[in-house]
């Protein structure tokens, strides 16, 4: 029957979009026509005996938030919740354009609080209180969840101000019953692929009817649809209509014209200037793109035209995740209440065919009462979770890590005693030769002086006996004797020694030990030059003492 549709401020998915609770307004409205019977055909027959003008006139208002007459899920026309025909896909096969204005909720808050000189603090926490009862009528958890809501749309760099408390309480009722079902509606539908474009109005005309400080309301874009600014001001929309005014209403209706046409609101038609205004349009160089779950991407009709993305998605993800589990804190945690139980909605339809659950939540029953003043009992309260087992594992594994480190910390100190008392026995053993080479320094220094006059007796006695052979030099007079110190040794040589000097005696040759010496442990013998070479061999036969 139709391939498009577009949807201007207003969603299947808003709590004002469909009647959950037929019946008990239809009973409200029989009983003010006179047809207040118990029978349900009954009741029927007498309101279609009615005139229409009769049933018109007789004022019955919904529960806020909510819609007396509107469409119901039959089974038949509607067969199950939007949301859930949504999430089927049984809209695939029509293009979309959708889209909200910047300050929807302006209807709603107007009838709650004075808005003249902003909201003080008390007025704020009334109007967020009231939304929630209406909405939420759940006694366990609703505090959490008006707090929540509180915290969340409280400006806290501004926080006592009553312009600023006055904006975001517009901004709660806007984003909750406009801006999250808008969302959520876009990308249910263009998740299959279907072509979906999506708009945010941030424009306004100047009228005295409407307070200065109020933003594009809601039904302010519809003006601009039907080009009322080119035409000048009428009963309907007392506008001071300006040349952007005009311009912008053109841009408007060639966006909507080419969607309906085409289902691309880019074309055929393109925005440009040759039109009955004289303001250059802004939107020529904007190419309005599809929307997508992931992108998000929108146009923002105003002004200052722009693609943006991801419209107001904090608030978005809040109403659409957050606040859906704090509604459900009552399933979470359990609570003694002793106030009414709400009855289960039947999710079962007249003809026998069950219904989906919606995921928003019932309407309140705090405007309708029964008359009988009849209370449920007491909620059931679920025995307390036992924590026996759960304390029981926790000091057991407590116990054991404790075991442990004493485990630890004894190994630890086994071996820190072992090795003290293993470096108590080494330790004089190694000590010793220190203590001996530290005690005979003096005798170290008479055998050095010993071994230089030694020496230079060895070398008189070489150059004598040249024609001797090496191995007789054993048999020379003094090399096996006992050493004997002379008192009267001059010491004055060994000082005037050149350092640069070569030594008298080769190391091979060192290896007399005096008497004095004897009884010391043997010295290693000590050779720099190897195996073979004859170490008489020196560089100079005389001695380079100087005297």
């Amino acid at each position: 029957m139709f391939h498009r549709a577009i949807i201007q401020s207003g969603s299947a998915l808003s709590s004002w979009a469909v009647n959950y609770q037929p019946v008990k307004y239809t009973r409200m409205l029989a009983e003010r026509v006179g047809c207040n019977v118990l029978d349900t055909l009954d009741m029927v027959s007498c309101l279609q005996k009615k005139s229409a003008r009769e049933l018109v006139e007789q004022d019955i208002q919904p529960a806020r938030y909510h819609v007396a007459f509107g469409p119901v899920i039959d089974g038949d026309v509607i067969p199950d919740d939007p949301e859930i025909l949504m999430e089927q896909g049984e809209f695939l096969n029509y293009d979309i354009m959708l889209g909200v204005n910047q300050g929807e909720g302006l209807r709603f808050v107007e009838n709650v609080v004075d808005l003249e000189d902003g909201v003080s603090g008390s007025d704020f926490d009334f109007a967020v209180s009231d939304f929630v009862d209406s909405l939420y009528g759940y006694p366990e958890g609703k505090d959490t969840l008006r707090e929540t809501i509180k915290f969340m749309y409280t400006d806290w760099a501004d926080r006592d101000n009553p312009e600023t408390r006055r904006k975001t309480l517009v901004a709660l009722f806007t984003d909750h019953q406009w801006v999250e079902p808008s969302v959520v509606t876009a990308d249910l539908h263009a998740r299959y692929g279907s072509p979906t474009y999506f708009y945010a109005f941030y424009h306004h005309c100047q009228s005295l009817m409407k307070p200065v400080w109020s933003d594009s309301a809601h039904g302010d874009e519809v003006p601009y649809v039907f080009g009322i600014p080119m035409v000048g001001a009428t009963d309907l929309f007392p506008c001071n209509f300006s040349r952007n005014d005009i311009m912008l209403s053109a841009v408007v209706m060639t966006y909507w014209t080419n969607f309906a046409k085409s289902g691309d609101p880019n074309k055929p038609v393109p925005q440009d200037t040759k039109f009955i205004h004289t303001k250059a349009n802004r939107f020529e160089e904007v190419a309005w793109s599809k929307y997508n779950p992931h992108d998000q991407l929108y146009l923002h009709i105003g002004l200052k035209p722009r693609i943006r993305d991801h419209y107001r998605a904090t608030k978005v993800a809040f109403w659409k995740h957050l606040v859906p589990h704090l509604y459900n804190l009552h399933d979470m945690f359990h609570y003694t209440s002793t106030t009414t139980k709400v009855p289960p909605q039947d999710t079962t339809n007249s003809n026998g065919k069950r219904t989906g659950t919606t995921k928003r939540p019932p309407v309140s029953t705090a405007h309708s009462s029964n008359g009988d003043g009849e209370e449920t009992g007491p909620l059931i309260v679920a025995n307390p979770r036992d924590y026996s087992t759960e304390l029981s594992v926790t000091i057991a594994v407590g116990a054991s890590l404790l075991f442990l480190n004493v485990l630890a910390f004894a190994a630890l100190y086994y071996r820190k005693d072992k090795r003290s008392r293993q470096d108590g026995h080494a330790g004089p053993q190694q000590a010793s030769p220190q203590r001996q080479s530290n005690g005979n320094d003096v005798s170290h220094t008479t055998t050095d002086e010993s071994l230089s006059h030694q020496m230079t007796q060895s070398s008189q006695m070489n150059q004598c006996d040249t024609l001797h052979d090496l191995h007789d030099l054993h048999d020379l007079p003094g090399l096996h004797d006992p050493l004997h110190l002379s008192p009267n040794m001059d010491y004055t040589l060994t000082l005037r020694r050149s350092p640069d000097d070569i030594p008298l005696m080769t190391p091979n040759n060192i290896t007399l030990i005096p008497n004095s010496l004897m009884g010391l442990p043997n010295m290693h013998p000590y050779s720099t030059f190897p195996a073979g070479y004859n170490s008489t061999v020196l560089p100079h036969s005389h001695s380079t003492t100087r005297v």
